[in-house]
């Protein structure tokens, strides 16, 4: 059965100051939202012009 990797992607307090970020695992970029004090991830490159998702801002439930 496979392990799942754990990454450290920083302290959930300092995570929690931001509506959005990007976070970086390896050389893998995510956009990391946090409302109402609930995480989630979405990988960090736009599927549409390539932009990076973490720099962008939060549209109701969408990163944009």
């Amino acid at each position: 059965m496979h392990t799942p990797d754990w990454h450290d992607i920083g302290a959930a307090d300092e995570l929690r100051l931001s509506q959005l970020t990007e976070v970086r695992v390896g050389r893998t970029r995510f956009a990391l939202t946090c409302v109402n004090s609930e995480f989630g991830a979405v990988h960090g490159v736009c599927s549409h012009a390539g932009g990076p998702l973490g720099e962008g801002q939060l549209d109701g439930d969408y990163v944009v």
